[in-house]
C-alpha cells in the first residue's frame, strides 16, 4: 500500500513549498517517490489529511493548520472495522497531529531547525502561492493599508501585525496614501495571494543618507514588514534582498530605531550581509505642494528634522531642529518647535513668529498688539506681505505652509 494523502493537504503542501518551506518540499519529495507506506511512514499511520483549527479574534479568524491520520493497524483481526473500506477516515480511527509529530512520522527526512518547523506550521495555513510586489503610487498605499483587503485570517496564537495595524481604517488610509507618496516619496511592499488579499506589507525608503565609516552615503531601507503570518515577513526580507536593498531593520517593531541589518553590501563600506549596525539615517522629502494633510504613525523614520538650510528631512532620531514628530495614531503630527514664516528660524515660541522678527514687525499699542506690514490674502487667509515675493510665498513661508499641513485634522 502507497502512502494516501487527500487532496487538500496535497495543496497546502505544494503551496507551502512554493512560498518557501524546506520541510514541505521534502515531503513531497518523499511522496513523488511512491513507495510502500512501510517504507516512507513509522508505525501503522496511513491516510493523512489536514484540519483546520479556527479562534474568533474580532475583525478577523485566527487560523491554524493540524494533521490527522489513521494509525490503527487496519488487518488486526480484532480491530472493529476490520475490511471496511471507509474505516481509515471515521473519527473514532484518527489521530490528531501538530505540525512537529506529522513530520516526525516521515522515516527519511533529515532534523529541521525549530525556525523550519515554524516555518512550515504557519505556510501550510495559506492555500495559495504569495507574490511580492513593490509599488509607489498613492493608491497603492491606500489598497495595502486598509483592512477590508487583508486575507481574513491570521496565524494562530500572537496577534497578527498586520490586522492589529493602528492605520487600517478608511479614515486614515487616504492621508497615509497621501503622505507617503506626496510628501515623503516613500514605496512599499506588498504580499499579495493569488485572490489579491493582502497578507504582508512594508514600507521602503530609497534614498535615506548616513554617515559609514566617516563618508556620507545614500542606501535604501526597509522599514517593520506588518504579516498575518511569520513566514510573509521571511519572503518580503528574501525579496528585499534579491532586489538590491541595503538594509532592514534588526528589530521588528516601532522603539528600535536606529538598530538595522545588513541585506546587500554597501558599496566602499567594510561591512558584509548580516552584519548589524546602529545608525542615524535622513531622508530629505520632496515635501511637495500636492500633499494635502496629515501624516501616519511611522515606526522609524518619525522625526521631521529642519536643516540649517531649510530642507526637510525624516529621520530615525530627533534634533535640536525637530519641530514635528510622526508617531500618532489619529492621522496628525505632534509638534515640538516652530517655524518663522519670515525668516525660517525653528523656535520654539508657540507665537509661531521668532521672538526677532515678532518684534520687527508687531508693535504693542493701547489698542493691542499692531501688525507694522501691509496684509496680504493667499488662500482665504491673511498675512504680511513681506512673507510673498513677487506675489508668491517666501520660501521660509512655503516651508512653514507645508509643516503646517502635517497638523490639518480634516
Amino acid at each position: 500500500m502507497k502512502t494516501i494523502v487527500n487532496d487538500e493537504l496535497k495543496a497546502r503542501l505544494n503551496f507551502a513549498s512554493i512560498n518557501g518551506s524546506v520541510i514541505a518540499t521534502d515531503i513531497l519529495e518523499v511522496l513523488r517517490q511512491n513507495k510502500d507506506v512501510t517504507e516512507v511512514i513509522r508505525g501503522t499511520a496511513n491516510y493523512f489529511n489536514s484540519k483546520r483549527v479556527k479562534n474568533n479574534a474580532g475583525e478577523y479568524t485566527k487560523m491554524k493548520i493540524v494533521f490527522s491520520a489513521c494509525t490503527k493497524d487496519l488487518g488486526n483481526e480484532n480491530f472493529p472495522d476490520r475490511q471496511n473500506p471507509r474505516a481509515p477516515w471515521f473519527e473514532e480511527n484518527r489521530t490528531n497531529l501538530e505540525p512537529s509529530t506529522f513530520i516526525c512520522y516521515f522515516k527519511d527526512l533529515p532534523e529541521y531547525s525549530g525556525e523550519d518547523i515554524e516555518y512550515f506550521a504557519n505556510a501550510i495555513c495559506v492555500s495559495s502561492k504569495v507574490e511580492i510586489k513593490m509599488y509607489d503610487k498613492m493608491n497603492d498605499f491606500i489598497d495595502a493599508y486598509i483592512a477590508d483587503n487583508y486575507v481574513p485570517f491570521a496565524q494562530y496564537g500572537d496577534n497578527s501585525t498586520l490586522h492589529n495595524s493602528c492605520m487600517r481604517y478608511p479614515s486614515l488610509v487616504y492621508r497615509l496614501g497621501d503622505f507617503y507618496s506626496n510628501f515623503a516619496g516613500a514605496s512599499i511592499l506588498v504580499a499579495r495571494d493569488s485572490e489579491n488579499n493582502v497578507l504582508g506589507r512594508a514600507i521602503v525608503w530609497k534614498k535615506a543618507v548616513g554617515k559609514f565609516d566617516g563618508e556620507e552615503k545614500e542606501v535604501s531601507v526597509l522599514d517593520r514588514v506588518y504579516y498575518s503570518h511569520s513566514f510573509v515577513m521571511k519572503l518580503i526580507y528574501q525579496y528585499a534582498r534579491k532586489n538590491g536593498i541595503n538594509l532592514r531593520k534588526t528589530h521588528n517593531d516601532y522603539s528600535h530605531k536606529i538598530q538595522f541589518t545588513v541585506l546587500n553590501p554597501i558599496e566602499g563600506v567594510d561591512m558584509k550581509v548580516g552584519d548589524k549596525i546602529d545608525q542615524n539615517l535622513n531622508i530629505c522629502v520632496p515635501a511637495t505642494k500636492w500633499h494635502k494633510k496629515g501624516t501616519p504613525y511611522l515606526d522609524t523614520f518619525c522625526y521631521v528634522n529642519i536643516t540649517e538650510d531649510g530642507k526637510v528631512q525624516l529621520s530615525n532620531q530627533s534634533t535640536e531642529r525637530c519641530v514635528v514628530t510622526c508617531q500618532n495614531t489619529s492621522g496628525v503630527a505632534t509638534q515640538c518647535r516652530y517655524i518663522c514664516p519670515n525668516c525660517g528660524d525653528v523656535h520654539t515660541d508657540s507665537e509661531y513668529l521668532c521672538d526677532t522678527c515678532r518684534k520687527r514687525l508687531i508693535t504693542k499699542t493701547i489698542f493691542g498688539d499692531m501688525l507694522m506690514d501691509k496684509v496680504k490674502s493667499y488662500n482665504d487667509v491673511k498675512y504680511p506681505a513681506s512673507f510673498f515675493e513677487k506675489g508668491r510665498p517666501s520660501a521660509h513661508l512655503e516651508l512653514n505652509l507645508q509643516i503646517a499641513k502635517l497638523f490639518i485634522t480634516a
